[in-house]
């Protein structure tokens, strides 16, 4: 009976044996020295590698809305000798856009050389000069204006961008140059840009140029978002959308901000209704903010409405965190008024708060849509900013 004992004994033995063998059975003195995820190997645990250190950074943005160049402004933009001059109607706010790290405007109409009245608008490409001297760096091209002079316009007006070194989004010379992403780095942070238009004044894309204009199309958009996001810091999204003359967004503008935030768009920049619209906070899904301006109306025009006088610079300043995080910070909206005289005479753009008191008796416009005053424009100003009109003095991009 021992015998048999003691014969089991030792089977036992020798299977505990084993397993411990295989690392199945750790011995009790083993489990409480070795870390369990080290068990059964000898080969010490790396340390995961430590993730590359994020350098902090900053850079101001500023936005123009329609850079309308109707045929009154190219004229008295004519000098005696036949050539054009634009920079005087943008002095009084040259430095507010030359202090910003990054500047954007819309370019509502064809610069192909001639001078284009409604509804084929057109400006003479000098106009570009006077856009570089102010201090843009990015211009948009995708608007319902960008075929008036047809395919060969937009090229011209795309080529003289070119020759100034200014990228353009929105509108591309060739297939290769739409695939070709449009990014700015400054102050160690880079800013992707894309832009579209709703449509092009019934005047059909040509076919042998599909890629010349970028349209509204969700799907379209939706795989632009995707493949430019990994490659910028600061994604920002130009829609030439809404209702002419309205003060607030569509349905269809807002269901397409939010599409924009859902993919990725960290600013929506709005313009084409002539008129200020409000701007708004949007939450994307990853619970992150994307701030949306729905229309900066107008930078400079010669329309006859009031309210088409008023239009707006966005600013805000880019923040990169030490961890990595980018967000906007201080967004708003700086109002401007676009002073002209009877005649088609003395066009110019002034800061809202900068516009003497002696200079709106002659407002041209006095004569088709009364009454015009200080206090008028101030009120629509905060009427539709709320909280988001600006002052110089809180203005991002201050000289």
């Amino acid at each position: 009976m021992k015998r048999k004992n003691r014969t089991i004994g030792a089977l036992l033995l020798a299977c505990l044996l084993l397993l411990n063998a295989c690392g199945r059975v750790p011995a009790p003195e083993a489990a409480e020295e070795r870390p369990e995820a080290d068990q059964g190997t000898d080969e010490p645990v790396q340390p995961p590698e430590p993730a590359a250190p994020v350098e902090p950074a900053r850079a101001t943005l500023v936005a123009a809305g329609d850079n309308l160049l109707h045929n009154t402004i190219s004229w008295d933009a004519q000098q005696a000798d036949g050539g054009y001059d634009f920079r005087p109607v943008y002095q009084h706010v040259k430095g507010l856009i030359e202090a910003a790290d990054v500047a954007f405007i819309n370019q509502e109409v064809p610069l192909s050389g001639t001078v284009g009245r409604y509804p084929n608008l057109d400006a003479p490409q000098q106009a570009a000069d006077a856009v570089v001297d102010c201090g843009f760096d990015i211009v948009n091209e995708a608007t319902n204006h960008a075929l008036d002079k047809g395919a060969g316009g937009l090229m011209t007006t795309l080529e003289g961008w070119r020759q100034r070194g200014i990228p353009v989004t929105g509108a591309y010379l060739s297939a290769e140059d739409a695939q070709t992403p449009r990014l700015l780095e400054k102050n160690g942070i880079t800013f992707g840009f894309l832009g579209y238009t709703y449509g092009t004044n019934g005047i059909p894309v040509p076919q042998d140029k599909p890629f010349c204009i970028a349209l509204i199309d969700q799907e379209k958009i939706k795989a632009d978002l995707a493949a430019l996001r990994p490659q910028c810091d600061y994604l920002v999204v130009s829609m030439h959308w809404g209702t002419e003359y309205r003060l607030t967004p569509t349905d269809e503008q807002r269901q397409l901000a939010q599409m924009l935030a859902d993919n990725g768009a960290d600013l929506i920049i709005g313009h084409h209704p002539h008129v200020l619209e409000p701007a708004e906070w949007l939450t994307r899904p990853d619970g992150g903010q994307t701030f949306c301006v729905y229309s900066l109306g107008n930078f400079v025009s010669s329309q006859n409405d009031k309210a088409t006088m008023l239009g707006g610079l966005l600013s805000l300043t880019v923040v990169r965190e030490a961890d990595g995080a980018v967000r906007t910070e201080a967004p708003g909206v700086l109002p401007v008024i676009t002073h002209f005289e009877n005649g088609g005479k003395n066009y110019c753009i002034y800061p809202l708060e900068d516009y003497p008191q002696d200079l709106i008796a002659k407002h041209a416009v006095r004569k088709y849509d009364s009454p015009i005053t200080l206090e008028y424009y101030n009120g629509l100003a905060d009427q539709v900013l709320g909280e988001f009109k600006q002052i110089k003095e809180t203005f991002a991009c201050r000289p």
